[in-house]
């Protein structure tokens, strides 16, 4: 049985934590099947991607018997799974397609880390969020000390990774994380309207705007400049651009 759940809605892949008597924590199983969700996505002709959770949580990070017992195995065998996790969040903040996350619940630990990790993010009324993870001695291993103070000003981010707070959507969304909070039984229809604004514009140009802007980021500002400046004179001699302006030029005019 697959702990993870993927239907198609139009050209948008609806993925699903499906292991809610868990609150969908991720054990080794669900990495598994996470992984080759996105593998079945890559080969399929979907245009973005909405992620939520089964249940009353999004995700509250690791399966922390799974981690218990890792330790108790050695510190390198925590170490590749906290690794795998990295790595797999990565693989969603460097997917060439639009990443929503649907918070429908607590989003913890390394269920946080996936939430920083999408390019937007709506959200339930009453849902909470926060990285938590100094609150059991721990500390963020997939990302999160990273992409938190990238994604959140820098007293924030600091003061959440510091104490462990968990903090309402609301929060969130004044701090420019959550585009969006919604009544919980209007969350995927928020999610589908922002992830169909994707899908109508180029999925060349959107997969390059993503790449460029991940990778310029740890650049110095004259190489990430050169980086954009390389990426547009590749792009500009695509058919798909002169479409786009073609179609776009159409669309503008005035009418006569």
């Amino acid at each position: 049985m697959t702990l993870v759940d993927l239907t198609y809605q139009d050209s948008i892949a609806l993925v699903r934590l499906n292991r809610p008597d868990r609150l969908n924590a991720l054990s080794e199983q669900l990495l598994t099947d996470l992984e080759t969700t996105l593998d079945r996505i890559a080969a399929s002709a979907c245009r973005a991607i909405v992620v939520t959770g089964a249940g009353r949580a999004f995700c509250v990070g690791a399966d922390l018997p799974e981690v218990l017992d890792r330790l108790d195995g050695g510190q390198e065998d925590l170490l590749a799974f906290v690794r795998r996790a990295g790595n797999l969040f990565s693989r969603w903040e460097n997917s060439p397609l639009p990443v929503i996350a649907a918070v429908n619940g607590h989003a913890v630990a390394g269920g946080f880390e996936l939430v920083l990790a999408a390019d937007a993010v709506v959200a339930a009324e009453g849902a909470l969020l926060g990285d938590g993870h100094v609150r059991y001695g721990m500390l963020p291993g997939g990302g999160g000390a990273v992409r938190i103070e990238r994604k959140l000003p820098a007293n924030v981010a600091r003061r959440l990774l510091l104490t462990g707070d968990l903090e309402p959507a609301e929060r969130f969304h004044a701090w420019g994380l959550i585009e969006e909070v919604v009544p919980a039984q209007g969350l995927l229809d928020a999610a589908f309207a922002l992830a169909r604004r994707f899908t109508t514009h180029s999925a060349l140009a959107l997969a390059e705007v993503k790449r460029v802007a991940n990778a310029a980021r740890d650049l110095p500002t004259a190489e990430a400049l050169d980086l954009e400046y390389e990426t547009f004179a590749a792009y500009v001699h695509s058919p798909e651009i002169r479409a786009g302006l073609t179609e776009f030029r159409e669309r503008e005019r005035p009418p006569a």
